[in-house]
């Protein structure tokens, strides 16, 4: 059973389970029950006990056995015969929900039947008594898995009991999913509030779910975490069988509240746990869009949550498709159609695997909805949708491949705004669970073999915060480098001593200011010929860049494909190879608008392997225009910049300057070097680059090195800032073949 430890521990990324076995058990095979702890023994003295709850017995026979430890829960022992007896032989009466009724000095049993939960009481956990039956049969949603029964207190300030149950609720053309009923409990049978239950997701895949009070605030807060599985489809072989040998997985936890609807009507709310900030290392945060059809954002990722505002006023279909391909021929939709909010999978599937009929899963929103703001968790594996403040939310598995990693919106049928977008990346809580050993964890009085200059990093790392800082959190252990020392004015470094690179991942902890490098000019166009390195083709042979005084142009020159010819001219304009090291690559670009992948282009494309990765054209426009190219996913790999026209027309050429490699979208280059950064050094270049978040809570930063194995190396700790958050902290730098982040 789910304990507060998931909370804790719980990230986007999540340990995957196996389908649960099937319902005809070997004997003693038992399911897992309820577990909880007792301050008095089985003989009513006073001590610390765990109990445990459980279904076992003959396969056709299910029964409730009790299990108790002395030690804390390190040993479990069976507690006799069944303390309560399977009453009519049945095959389906399991997974025991064991909760304190205060009110009348009892303990409640909640077990699920078919069709139905039954209740029993006891005031010792041994002797338990039948009292009465919960019944629902029409429509019919099935038999109850893993009940559930809570009180809570609503925030009007009232109190509730909530009964609920994993149900299969596709038979009546609902979820299968959590019903829950709320009402009263008068000490031997729960009378509901209303005769038809609410259900807590709307999805495909969140069942078998439990909940626990939250020990913070345990009247008014639960956590709750489901499988991700259905049992239409669990059975089949999936990807990920032979990709991590597992089927399904757990869902990110999610916290709880009841909420007052008027009219005697009250409902739970969800919202993924805030716990998951613990763990978020980036946040990138896209400009507020109008749609009409399709736009595509400038970012590639697989595992984060999207955030957005949308509105709208007459329209058919609005929607974001996340995990999308190149082509866009694979993605997983979620949207407003018809007055319910979706999540439409079927462009994610993979042959042979088949979701059958629940490719689409959907819940209705209020009458007149005409915005909705979106919470979208995407993992390697699923996708998440919360709604309404939490009053929706939809649970899906989606098997993504490596590729799908782009983010559209779209509409059909009229225009939508998209405000507030935010894309926040977490950490890999597996890997952080069972760290490597550290390369450097700062734990002792002085910085041993590492250099420091200037005065901002002191003579040792710091035990947390130091004179005048924020509280420093996020650090494991007692120490961290921290370049506070003096306050933001002091300036620095602290370089590591030089190593090989043995492994494909340096993983650290990182915070402080978010000052990154400056970003590096890779093509200015202002020379004679394109650059060095650089080669042409068709009428571009000899030429080169070309005078101009194009609004928003930088320098004199630029490269303009015009040149040679006018716009009768055609060819290619190609980059010597490049290892992408930053993570945008910033250009100017103006001219026709001619897409890659149309007959007659005009573009400039991003190359890597030989194949187009971006692309970008113009606007019919000689105005320069921003383009930044989001490629974090892309660090470590060989890439070209080619500038292709093949367009002979009107406005047949474009034209390009100032290419930037940077840490900051929309970079032009020639920034002030505030930096306040991490730094891999290569041969004397500085090869990966990360900054803080403007927190003094540090988090996990991964640099994929993969490609560097066997070269010599260093880590830079830089803090040139002297401004508000002119400072940095790093801690726990770990060599690795997995990420942390």
């Amino acid at each position: 059973m789910a304990t507060c430890d998931v909370v804790g521990h719980c990230g986007v990324q999540r340990p995957r389970r196996r389908p649960p076995p099937p319902k005809q058990f070997p004997r003693l095979d038992r399911l897992l029950g309820d577990r909880y702890q007792q301050h008095r023994g089985l003989r009513g003295r006073r001590r610390r006990r765990a109990r445990h709850a459980a279904t076992d017995g003959d396969p056709f026979q299910q029964s409730q056995y009790l299990w108790y430890s002395t030690d804390g829960g390190t040993t479990f022992t069976q507690y006799g015969a069944p303390v309560i007896a399977n009453p009519d032989a049945s095959d389906w009466f399991r997974d025991p929900k064991i909760v304190w009724d205060a009110a009348h000095s009892t303990w409640v049993a909640a077990i699920g039947r078919q069709q139905k939960i039954t209740f029993y009481t006891s005031p010792d956990l041994k002797t338990w008594t039948h009292q009465t039956d919960f019944s629902y049969t029409t429509p019919n949603i099935g038999g109850v898995e893993c009940p559930d029964i809570f009180q809570m207190k609503a925030n009007d300030g009232s109190w509730h009991w909530i009964m609920a149950g994993s149900m299969q609720g596709d038979y009546s053309g609902k979820p299968d999913t959590y019903a829950y009923w709320t009402g009263t409990w008068n000490g031997s049978a729960f009378v509901a509030d209303q005769t038809d239950p609410q259900w807590l997701d709307w999805g495909s895949d969140w069942y078998a779910s439990v909940t626990w009070p939250d020990a913070a605030n345990p009247d008014a807060s639960r956590y709750a975490i489901g499988w991700m599985n259905n049992w239409h489809y669990a059975p089949h072989s999936v990807p990920t069988d032979s990709t991590d040998n597992y089927n399904g997985q757990m869902s990110v936890a999610r916290q709880l509240s009841l909420k007052s609807e008027g009219s005697g009507i009250y409902s739970l709310l969800s919202q993924p746990t805030p716990n998951l900030a613990n763990y978020a290392t980036k946040t990138v945060k896209p400009a507020n869009a109008t749609v009409n059809g399709r736009t595509t954002l400038d970012y590639h990722g697989s595992v984060y949550e999207l955030d957005a505002d949308v509105s709208w006023t007459t329209l058919n279909n609005v929607g974001m498709s996340v995990g999308e391909n190149k082509d866009g021929s694979r993605h997983t939709n979620i949207g407003v159609y018809g007055g319910n909010l979706y999540v439409d999978r079927s462009a994610q599937d993979q042959v042979p695997y088949s979701f059958g009929t629940f490719q689409q899963s959907q819940a209705p929103l209020a009458s007149g909805t005409t915005s909705l703001h979106l919470r979208i968790l995407v993992d390697h594996g699923s996708v998440e949708v919360f709604a309404d403040d939490g009053r929706i939310a939809l649970s899906n598995q989606a098997f993504f491949t490596s590729s799908d990693t782009g983010i559209s919106l779209y509409t059909i049928g009229g225009s939508a705004n998209f405000a507030n977008l935010s894309i926040t990346e977490f950490a890999n809580i597996t890997e952080q669970a069972n760290p490597a050993a550290p390369y450097a964890d700062f734990e002792g009085s002085t910085y041993g073999s590492w250099t420091t200059a200037g005065a901002a990093f002191g003579s040792g790392p710091a035990s947390g915060a130091l004179t005048n800082q924020q509280p420093v959190t996020g650090y494991l252990g007692n120490k961290l480098a921290n370049s506070f020392n003096g306050g933001d004015a002091a300036t620095g470094t602290l370089t590591s001593p030089s190593f090989t690179i043995g492994h494909s991942y340096v993983n650290f902890l990182a915070g402080g200011g978010n000052n990154p490098r400056p970003s590096d000019v890779f093509a200015d166009f202002e020379g004679a010929t394109w650059g060095a390195g650089w080669t042409a083709s068709g009428s571009y042979i000899g030429q080169g860049p070309t005078a101009e005084s194009l609004p928003n142009q930088l320098g004199s020159k630029v490269l303009d494909t015009y040149v040679g010819g006018g716009d009768a001219s055609t060819g290619a304009i190609t980059s010597p190879t490049f290892t992408i090291t930053r993570d945008y690559i910033d250009f100017l670009i103006a001219g026709g608008n001619h897409p890659w992948g149309q007959s007659g282009a005009a573009a400039v494309n991003l190359l890597v392997n030989g194949q187009v990765v971006r692309t970008a054209t113009g606007q019919n426009s000689s105005t320069m225009s921003n383009v930044n190219w989001d490629v974090h996913t892309l660090v470590g790999q060989k890439a070209q910049i080619q500038v292709i026209d093949h367009a002979s027309g009107s406005w047949g050429h474009i034209m390009v300057d100032q290419i930037v490699f940077s840490s900051v979208p929309n970079a032009v280059g020639g920034e002030p070097d505030n930096q306040t950064t991490v730094n891999l050094v290569v041969n004397g270049q500085v090869v990966r680059t990360a900054t803080g978040q403007n927190s003094e809570r540090l988090a996990w930063t991964s640099w994929n090195v993969s490609d560097l194995v066997g070269q010599s190396a260093q880590i830079q700790v830089v803090d040139n800032g002297t401004g508000s958050w002119g400072h940095i902290l790093l801690d726990q730098v770990t060599f690795e073949d997995i990420p942390a982040a």
